[in-house]
């Protein structure tokens, strides 16, 4: 039996229906690529940075891609991770979690917009968190371009910190930080941030990170206005979609009509719509001749903060067979 979640709202059903440039590609006529999904434990950018703990730290800081050097592997990566045998990463082991998921991701433009599909079969995760209760699924892109710094190489580890919540070096005391109300932390500690928007990162010494090393609100800005951050739009299979940022903070908010999930039997698809020019603050202007850098993730059965399924970064453009992802003319 079919059936269609609330990720997309009555009002996102309304202008898809009444805006033929928002009309769904044709997906048959489109080709796709194969990602995997895997569960990360708890690498962050300083894991992926600092040479005793990631074997591939010189090549990341010389410009080679995680997908580059890992892109085969990544679901043998996962499986060792959820099975315990990277301790450094997961303690202990998760069973039933699935080390994996395999995605199908496929992606169209037309006139106004930039259409990214990503297909799987639905998997349950007997051994995993369960801490969003009002969401079984939930779905997330990532798109940047060169000017945040490692985005290129590791995607959304550029994001991944060792001192967010419910990482090993959070600090309690964060919600009580000056700036706390401005970053959203009162209640659950720091979210995704950039480097961009700090003094400085710690990989040498514990606590890794540096959520606390916030540079002054109008360098930030002044960042922001540059395009130093990264477009980030969610499916929520129990609420409304979501869109925004991440640079000093991940910053979203409900937006009509910029995902839509489905799930068919056992197969799940959700279809993200972003407009090419942007919709505004915090969206990045995809434009032919460029190449930008996505990542993929999944909360899979009721998973929430840092339990999710990620992929590795890849490139995303325009009519460009050479990207990982071509998006082609509908």
């Amino acid at each position: 039996m079919n059936k269609t979640m609330m990720g997309i709202s009555v009002l996102a059903v309304a202008v898809l229906a009444s805006n033929p440039a928002q009309a769904a590609p044709d997906w048959s006529k489109v080709p796709g690529r194969d990602v995997v999904l895997f569960y990360p434990g708890i690498s962050s950018l300083e894991w992926v940075m600092k040479g005793t703990e990631h074997s591939g730290a010189k090549a990341v800081k010389g410009g080679e891609t995680c997908a580059g050097c890992h892109d085969k592997e990544a679901a043998e990566i996962g499986r060792k991770i959820v099975s315990g045998e990277k301790p450094s990463l997961q303690n202990t082991a998760l069973k039933g979690l699935p080390g994996s998921i395999p995605v199908k991701v496929k992606a169209a433009y037309d006139g106004g917009n930039l259409y990214v599909r990503m297909e799987w079969k639905d998997v349950k995760s007997p051994g995993g968190n369960k801490g969003d209760e009002a969401n079984p699924i939930k779905v997330a892109m990532m798109i940047g371009d060169d000017k945040v710094d490692y985005v290129k190489e590791g995607g959304c580890w550029a994001t991944c910190h060792h001192d967010l919540r419910t990482m090993p070096d959070v600090d309690k005391n964060a919600p009580s930080h000056p700036r706390a109300k401005a970053l959203d932390i009162r209640k659950n500690g720091p979210t995704k941030y950039l480097k961009e928007s700090r003094t400085t990162l710690s990989i040498k010494d514990h606590p890794w990170g540096g959520w606390d090393k916030l540079k002054p609100a109008a360098e930030v800005d002044k960042e922001f206005k540059e395009g130093e951050f990264l477009d980030i739009v969610q499916y929520r299979s129990g609420a409304a979609p979501r869109d925004g940022h991440v640079l000093d903070a991940r910053r979203m908010q409900e937006a009509a009509g910029v995902a839509e999930g489905r799930q068919d039997g056992n197969t799940w698809a959700v279809t993200f719509t972003r407009k090419l020019a942007g919709g505004g603050a915090g969206d990045h202007k995809i434009a032919a001749g460029k190449t930008y850098n996505v990542g993929f993730a999944i909360h899979n059965d009721h998973a929430n903060e840092r339990h999710h399924h990620v992929s590795f970064g890849y490139t995303l453009a325009l009519d460009n067979p050479k990207a990982d992802i071509n998006a082609v003319k509908q």
